[in-house]
């Protein structure tokens, strides 16, 4: 299509009936423009896939700078300012399985926890459709608590994660007792244990797996340093969240320039449909692509399936463009003479190849082929353009 016409359809891109809102029974009223489309695409996400056992939950924070009541500022994202999200992944590929937008005071959260606070409620939000199934999550210290865990016990679903010291119902004596480097000192209340490590600087941890054995682990510096194996566990599974998130930025389909909220996150979704799509594709067993390959592929298919025959429009002092067929290179084609029309019986066409190039004047190359590709739609001269144009990906 044009640019013109793109233009037009990204200014008027529209997701909902405004005549149909109705604060009061809306569930997510801040988040009307797109929320249809955003609950289809999450439960297509959790109907496509069945995570293994270890899932990890984060913060997402998706770069925006315009007018919005509940944007985020979080130092430690490289983004530092946007609309934050609530993620369930899977560790070990960061498929994104469950997510929440956060919207401030009106954030959408399962009813059956409104008596937690918000740490809690967006994890059991977040593994609700996963409880009593066997699963094992890891978290942060923003989620981590004994209130968090006990519940979780309670669904036949175990945690681990680093804790801040100072949460409510911790050890009156957690954060007090003082370490030396290499020690460590552990509470045990039925499954959950919390542990402090000193390494560098105290480590707070609580578990519902571990005990306090550990294991030596080779260092990048090539030193073998003994370490507690929930720490081992915990940097092995807790990326989950910033795996997707850095794959995301790499092909970003968003703009620094669309300043409406609800069509930068459309965008975000598809960037994370095509990771989703991807992660799915490994999981095949065959030869798998590389990420920006499949990205190609994706949208070579996307031209295949739904391209319609463009009319070529005549400029004055313009050539009509030809559309390239997405399948010039991977396809089979076979040569044929141009079809005879009403006027001429042995018409001919410009061949591609050679009016792409210059003469030794600097002119431009004027030759006409009597025959063309009839998948492609292009004239070509029969030796050695057709092989040439079907072959190279610069001719």
């Amino acid at each position: 299509m044009s640019e013109y016409r793109f233009s037009l359809i990204m200014k008027y891109f529209h997701f909902t009936n405004n005549e149909e809102f109705d604060e009061a029974t809306h569930p997510a009223p801040k988040l009307k423009k797109i929320w249809e489309v955003y609950q289809i695409i999450v439960t297509n996400f959790q109907r496509t896939y069945v995570p293994e056992r270890d899932v990890s939950v984060d913060e997402s924070l998706m770069a925006y700078k315009g007018r919005l009541s509940w944007i985020q500022y979080i130092a430690s994202k490289r983004a530092r300012f946007g609309i934050k999200s609530y993620m369930l992944c899977e560790s070990s590929t960061g498929y994104i399985w469950n997510s929440v937008i956060y919207t401030g005071k009106g954030t959408k959260f399962n009813p059956r926890y409104s008596g937690y606070g918000m740490a809690t409620s967006s994890v059991l939000t977040l593994l609700e459709p996963l409880l009593n199934q066997g699963y094992c999550v890891t978290t942060d210290n923003f989620y981590t608590s004994p209130e968090l865990y006990e519940v979780l016990l309670q669904n036949k679903t175990d945690a681990y994660g680093t804790v801040r010291p100072n949460r409510r119902d911790m050890p009156s004596m957690f954060a007090k007792k003082k370490l030396k480097t290499g020690e460590m000192v552990a509470w045990q209340k039925g499954k959950m244990m919390a542990m402090r490590w000193r390494d560098k600087k105290d480590v707070c941890l609580m578990s519902t797996v571990h005990n306090t054995s550990t294991a030596m682990v080779h260092t990048r510096g090539g030193k073998d340093v003994l370490k507690p194996q929930v720490v081992i566990d915990y940097n092995n599974t807790m990326g989950g969240v910033d795996r997707a998130d850095q794959a995301m930025t790499f092909y970003p389909a968003m703009r620094k320039q669309q300043k409406k909220y609800y069509k930068k996150i459309f965008r975000h979704l598809l960037e994370q449909c095509l990771w989703n799509a991807y992660i799915l594709h490994r999981a095949t067993g065959d030869k798998p692509f590389v990420h920006s390959e499949f990205i190609w592929k994706v949208v070579e298919r996307i031209f295949v399936t739904h391209q319609t025959p463009s009319v070529a429009v005549n400029r004055p002092g313009r050539r009509a463009v030809d559309v390239v067929n997405p399948e010039r290179l991977t396809g089979r084609h076979f040569m044929d003479y141009i079809p005879p029309t009403s006027k001429k019986a042995a018409p001919t066409r410009m061949c591609v190849v050679c009016c792409s190039k210059r003469d030794g004047n600097g002119k431009k190359v004027r030759k006409e082929t009597r025959f063309h590709c009839p998948d492609c739609d292009v004239g070509l001269c029969a030796v050695p353009c057709f092989k040439i144009y079907h072959t190279q990906d610069v001719y």
